[in-house]
């Protein structure tokens, strides 16, 4: 009974979900600040790959139709290609026949995020954990391979982790704060230098957005420095920003060091000179980056609020 419960909510935050500020502003194929969203422009030999492994995706489909993995590999193909809409709706499809998959809920959810459906991306993080409740946890398989060719996340710590990242986009940093801590403190059996890094990187923002300066210090000060990655390094470059020990000048031009950049200069009172980075984010992706837009519109109704 308490599956069946937590299923029907979940479906009906999907359906139906309240639209939080930020989403209630976007169009299809638009970001939140109203610029369109385009074509990765992958290189040729990317775009290959990645059409190729779609249409494998698509045989399996076609051949076992009745297997989980053919909507989730389906789903996270249509992904990579930037296609977030259409793996929305081969992930929905799957729940239909597997109404109990906290798998498919946790793509889903990841995808209901890029498509900035965030109330509904929450829900479906939620109600995967509840699911997954008494289940053994195990490693998410990687669709593009790192060079250790080792997945780095389980499910479980995944799931925790996009819950409180999403949980930016709704206001609801305390979730966002505990839930990251709950990322880092799953049972992972190695390689857990690469979750360190974002985990703090999002922990110090969220504790920054509840006032909790002194705390936020300690979370990116504790972070040590000979750390063995493998994926997090433009986040690391982040930490660092965020830290002070780097410049934004001597960091990378990605957008999680600019982002960085950005929230300081937030949280230092400069709304004007954030909101300028965090434009510049967007409008350099082809698929927008939802955080930077999401502090934009809050950047505005500041301003709004107070007549400037």
């Amino acid at each position: 009974m308490k599956r069946l419960v937590l299923l029907a909510l979940a479906a009906s935050a999907l359906i139906a979900a309240p639209a939080d500020s930020a989403h209630s502003a976007q169009a299809e194929g638009q970001t939140l600040l109203g610029t369109a969203l385009r074509d990765p422009g992958f290189p040729a030999e990317v775009q290959e790959r990645l059409e190729t492994d779609l249409e494998i995706a698509r045989a399996r489909m076609e051949i076992a139709p009745d297997r989980e993995d053919s909507f989730i590999w389906l789903g996270r193909r249509l992904g990579y290609l930037g296609r977030y809409e259409e793996a929305v709706a081969v992930f929905s499809e799957g729940l239909e026949q597997f109404p109990e998959s906290y798998k498919l809920r946790r793509f889903r959810g990841r995808h209901l995020a890029r498509s900035r459906q965030f109330e509904a991306s929450v829900a479906d993080y939620r109600a995967a954990l509840a699911l997954m409740e008494g289940v053994p946890d195990s490693f998410e398989p990687d669709g593009i391979i790192n060079s250790r060719a080792q997945p780095l996340g389980t499910y479980r710590s995944n799931l925790h982790y996009y819950l409180a990242q999403t949980s930016f986009a709704t206001g609801d940093f305390e979730q966002m704060n505990a839930g990251m801590q709950a990322a880092l403190d799953t049972p992972i059996m190695c390689y857990k230098d690469d979750l360190v890094v974002p985990v703090a990187y999002w922990r110090y923002i969220a504790l920054m957005k509840l006032g909790r300066a002194d705390e936020a210090a300690a979370v990116v000060d504790a972070v040590p420095a000979d750390l063995e990655l493998i994926e997090n390094h433009a986040y690391y470059e982040g930490l660092k920003i965020l830290q002070g020990a780097l410049s934004p000048e001597d960091a990378g031009s990605g957008a999680l060091q600019r982002f960085a950049h950005a929230m300081q200069l937030v949280f230092d009172g400069q709304d004007a000179e954030a909101e300028t980075i965090l434009v510049e984010i967007v409008e350099s992706s082809p698929l927008g980056f939802w955080p930077a837009e999401i502090e934009v519109l809050r950047i505005r109704d500041r301003a709004a609020a107070s007549g400037d």
